[in-house]
């Protein structure tokens, strides 16, 4: 049986069609975005399920910023991964995610082991660059200069892949 979203109140015919619409233009590419967090698809699915059962609470915020939706989206699936992160009980557990191959994808693959540490854990997992520093025995300073050249690796290769 698949999943059904679920909404805490009935809804207006109208906000139901704006959620349908979001699910319809969003709701892929939000599902590639989890996916690449959690590398598992029923728990992709599932996470992306708990996001949009969240929008009729915030669907005032997607009238206000039209073109931010995907943004704001991402946003809500980061609030809730954060729950995938804390769920990492032991440090196995974390071993074993911090493990995962990151090859799928093409940017973060082009990145060193410790650029990627650093872009995933800030980007991903929504820690700060003082958190990071932390954990890797390394200053603010060295983490904010690793993520600037995961940003540069990120642009260059955007820009080769342009079509002139």
């Amino acid at each position: 049986m698949k999943p059904q979203l679920q909404t805490p109140a009935p809804l207006s015919q109208s906000k139901a069609a704006a959620i349908q619409n979001l699910y319809d233009n969003y709701a892929a590419t939000l599902l590639g975005y989890i996916f690449e967090v959690v590398q598992n698809q029923l728990v992709a699915e599932q996470y992306l399920i708990a996001v949009f059962n969240d929008v009729p609470n915030e669907l005032e915020e997607f009238s206000k910023n039209r073109t931010g939706r995907l943004c704001r989206l991402q946003i809500m699936a980061r609030k809730k991964l954060g729950h995938f992160f804390e769920a990492l009980e032991n440090d196995t557990d974390k071993r074993a995610w911090g493990n995962l191959p990151q090859i799928n994808n093409r940017y973060v693959a082009l990145m060193t082991p410790l650029q990627q540490q650093v872009f995933c854990g800030i980007h991903y997992q929504c820690k700060s660059t003082g958190s990071i520093a932390i954990e890797l025995n390394k200053t603010e300073e060295e983490i904010r200069k690793t993520l600037k050249e995961c940003f540069t690796i990120i642009r260059n290769r955007r820009n080769d892949e342009k079509i002139y």
